[in-house]
């Protein structure tokens, strides 16, 4: 860009008045018809402070900053005096970009989660967890910015490095995701839950091996030897270095439970936890023959697929086909018939989540690198039962 440089004011400039023989310009401005001078622009109504709504309400600054940002320090007449002052003046509070810069706190934690945005509010398990950040958040004046993926996973980890947050939750990312390195980079706060396993931070997780072992072996112990899996793809789509753990895991759980009954020709890999990939999953099983005589579905909303599947071939649960879920989501028990499931403490990992974060936030340190393994047990409803005759059809 060339370097402007001002011109010296001349003789009539410098007393303010209209610039040279052409009245072009006067120092603030064109003048007005016939010379006159322009009208007047229009100040910029000036904000009120939180010094001028303290005076108005009688009380010291840091009396009213807290009637906006530790409430419970006052009473209730007092808050009440403050903001009413404050209302009367126009002031709505303390600037959020100021507040920032003079804390050095955004207010916010990032969530890190392995789908699109439109997940978190589908899918129940993420329902639930959401459920449990939010209710742990709820009192601590902390809001919470959800970050899912995105075309690439480098611009992915560009909008985690750009975050406007204090720390990030990572919830059930494949190991190797550039947004979890990029978190990391940050040097925020962060916790992990579920997957990656292997990470340098606090993580919050159920042995998935074990109570995948746990479903296996219900169905086996009740007689069953042609057991389908439905599950997910172990690895991204998108790039086969990227691990999802948590599959892995129940993958390996599914196998030893089933010992000398695993089939891998049984084994379907769905693409996307919802009902219909389950019923899809379940038509193309049912066309086998023989048929099995139960699924392991990886997650309640491909049992559930599997079940309505079930239901519009005739073949009916668990008479001649056993399904057993995994997570134990709200719909679980209200299932037609009611479901059998791993049942996780999903609220309770959002829970602890966040609390994590926000000890840590309040310490001024970091949460305590340590694993936090929590209990996950099989719940038997009615989708499960002995074989009526393995191989037969219904």
């Amino acid at each position: 860009m060339a370097e402007r440089r001002e011109r010296p004011a001349g003789p009539d400039e410098s007393r303010g008045g209209a610039a040279g023989p052409r009245g072009a310009e006067g120092p603030r401005g064109a003048a007005g018809p016939a010379g006159q001078p322009a009208p007047a622009q229009p100040r910029r109504a000036r904000k009120t402070t939180l010094r001028e709504v303290a005076a108005a309400a009688g009380v010291s600054i840091g009396t009213a900053s807290n009637a906006f940002n530790r409430p419970e320090l006052l009473s209730q007449a007092m808050r009440e005096r403050v903001l009413a002052e404050a209302g009367r003046l126009g002031y709505s509070g303390p600037d959020p970009v100021a507040r920032r810069l003079r804390t050095g706190r955004a207010g916010a934690l990032g969530l890190i989660f392995t789908d699109r945005l439109p997940f978190a509010f589908q899918d129940q398990a993420a329902v639930v967890f959401l459920g449990g950040v939010a209710s742990e958040l709820e009192d601590s004046g902390a809001g919470l910015l959800l970050i899912p993926t995105s075309e690439s996973r480098e611009e992915g980890a560009r909008v985690v490095g750009a975050a406007a947050v204090d720390g990030f939750i990572v919830y059930s990312v494949p190991t190797g995701d550039p947004r979890l390195l990029a978190a990391l980079d940050r040097g925020l706060p962060t916790v992990t839950v579920d997957e990656p396993l292997e990470v340098p931070t606090p993580w919050i997780g159920i042995d998935d091996r074990a109570a995948a072992r746990d479903a296996a072996r219900h169905l086996v112990e009740l007689g069953h030897q042609r057991v389908a899996v439905v599950g997910f793809p172990e690895f991204a789509l998108d790039d086969e270095t990227l691990r999802y753990d948590v599959t892995h895991e129940r993958f390996a759980g599914y196998r030893e439970g089933l010992g000398d009954d695993w089939d891998p020709e049984l084994v379907m890999r769905a693409v996307g936890n919802r009902p219909e990939t389950g019923r899809r999953a379940v038509e193309e099983l049912l066309r086998l023959d023989p048929r099995p005589t139960a699924v392991l579905a990886m997650a309640d909303a491909l049992a559930a697929g599997v079940l309505g599947g079930a239901a519009a071939q005739g073949v009916a649960v668990p008479e001649r086909l056993s399904v057993v879920g995994f997570d134990d989501v709200p719909f679980a028990a209200g299932t037609d018939p009611p479901l059998t499931t791993v049942s996780q403490p999903t609220e309770e990992k959002g829970r602890l989540a966040a609390r994590s974060l926000l000890d840590a936030l309040e310490s001024g340190g970091r949460p305590d690198a340590r694993r936090t393994l929590l209990p996950a047990g099989l719940v038997v409803r009615g989708s499960t039962g002995p074989p009526a005759s393995a191989g037969r059809r219904a």
